[in-house]
């Protein structure tokens, strides 16, 4: 879990050193159209998520009874399941690259258009990479080889853009970080077959795949790529909308809010992300519906206590915050990310929920509910852009994450899945005290300072973290949690 939050803050403190440097050195409209780009592509990716979220789940089913033979078929099978899958992100991608001009050419500009299908080009070669990769990170998940995995993602982190800056530092643009991408991509596709096969013994077996285990593996399978695929249209699709009526400039400002919503979701994603392989191991064991509640509590209490933490800040200073990160151009974006992150608050301490149904297969209601809810935001989202420019760009967003994330899901949780989310509220609520205490005071305070500067910037983040942090450990904190962190203290001591 350590490691998990090591990754997370390198690759958080690596992109807020690497955006106002791309900012400066591609420019606001280039810079709109490689994260633009990189959004779309990669969303190509989506439709490995179904099978690798399946994968743990029947691999712990087979390990549990001891079964190496349905191992090898299952390894089998996933990976001639991913090939067909680099094959279609091929094929789909080279549809989106053929037709770049037909999407952007009313907003982009000649040069704009010619750059991003350079850009979606080399970005599809990089996905259709990751496909055969994410075999052997699925079987690297299972084997629980989390420092393994955590260190790789961490070596990948740190080469992008210490290969690429020099390289923008000579002129070569945002091309030159794709290529970077797609290197680096292959050359950890390279590094996850040596570790699979050489450290866990990975085998693969074509010739004895069960029909019933292709069958039983499609239908989880294509629910939880639903899913994704609904997570892929909430996330990256208002970019590509933006992008089709707005322009390069207003794509730049979506994807710096974008950013640094995508910190919230690796923080939460981060840790409930750990429990993945325990989680399936306590529900194919039997385990109470009790148990399975106290952990999201757990863990929800520890998401929630983070995330409130640092939007609080953001809240409280965060206007000046992007001024001086990404220029007073993307102001907008302060608006637009806590726009982003009040409504996924719920869902994001809920994540372990979404796991436990995974692993309980009752994943299947939340599928169809996304669904419909992806087309109201697509609807909306397309009408408010029009209406109201890029800040309407997440009304969809919004719209549909507090019904699907919010309402509906927690009725779920309640109603079908045997999980008190009475108690589950009860147990997170008063995370919320030093969020609203620490926020309201130094947004007041900041009313009555005319010239925030650097110094006044520190003083109010330094006050604000006191405010939260007495807060938390007098009103909010569990005697488990006080326990954790006396143990921590000493350890350092």
């Amino acid at each position: 879990m350590v490691l998990s939050y090591v990754n997370i803050i390198l690759k958080n403190l690596i992109a807020f050193l690497y955006t106002p440097f791309l900012l400066k050195y591609l420019g606001q409209s280039e810079y709109g159209i490689y994260q633009m780009t990189n959004s779309v592509i990669m969303g190509l990716s989506v439709l490995s998520m179904g099978f690798s979220g399946s994968y743990v789940r029947f691999y712990m089913k087979f390990k549990t009874a001891k079964d190496k033979k349905s191992i090898d078929s299952l390894n089998g099978m996933y990976l001639l399941l991913f090939l067909g899958m680099a094959l279609l992100s091929l094929i789909l991608g080279s549809i989106l690259v053929l037709n770049t001009k037909k999407f952007f050419g009313s907003s982009f500009t000649a040069r704009e258009v010619e750059t991003t299908k350079i850009l979606m080009g080399i970005l599809l070669l990089n996905i259709v990479l990751t496909f055969p990769s994410a075999v052997f990170d699925c079987n690297i998940l299972a084997n629980e080889k989390l420092k393994y995995q955590q260190l790789r993602q961490i070596a990948q982190t740190i080469m992008v853009p210490i290969i690429s800056i020099p390289l923008i530092l000579l002129g070569f643009g945002s091309v030159v970080i794709v290529i970077t991408q797609t290197v680096t991509t292959f050359l950890l596709l390279l590094l996850n077959i040596k570790f699979s096969i050489t450290r866990l013994n990975m085998r693969f077996s074509f010739s004895d795949i069960p029909l019933i285990l292709l069958k039983e593996v499609i239908i989880f399978s294509l629910f939880v790529l639903l899913s994704q695929v609904i997570d892929m249209v909430n996330n990256n699709v208002p970019s590509f909308i933006v992008g089709m009526f707005l322009g390069a400039k207003e794509v730049a400002i979506y994807s710096v809010a974008s950013q640094i919503k995508n910190l919230f979701f690796m923080l939460s994603v981060g840790l409930s992300g750990v429990y993945v392989p325990y989680i399936n191991e306590l529900v194919s064991n039997g385990t109470s519906q009790k148990n399975l509640l106290n952990l999201m509590i757990k863990v929800g209490r520890i998401q929630l206590i983070v995330l409130t933490f640092i939007l609080g800040g953001f809240i409280a200073i965060g206007k000046y915050f992007i001024i001086i990160w990404a220029g007073s151009d993307n102001i907008q974006a302060y608006y637009l990310v806590i726009l982003m992150i009040l409504p996924v608050l719920v869902p994001l301490s809920q994540n372990v929920g979404i796991e436990i149904q995974k692993a309980m297969n009752m994943h299947y209601f939340r599928s169809t509910v996304y669904s419909i809810f992806a087309i109201i935001n697509i609807g909306v989202t397309i009408f408010s852009v029009i209406k109201f420019g890029v800040i309407g760009s997440i009304s969809g967003y919004v719209v549909a994450t507090v019904c699907a994330n919010g309402f509906v899901m927690n009725w779920y949780y309640q109603k079908k899945m045997g999980l008190s989310m009475g108690s589950f509220w009860k147990s997170v609520a008063n995370i919320f005290i030093p969020f609203f205490v620490g926020t309201t005071t130094i947004l007041i305070v900041s009313n009555y300072i005319n010239d925030v500067t650097l110094i006044t910037f520190l003083v109010l983040g330094s006050v604000y973290s006191a405010i939260y942090i007495v807060l938390y450990l007098f009103i909010s904190a569990t005697d488990l949690e006080l326990s954790s962190i006396k143990k921590l203290v000493r350890k350092k001591n």
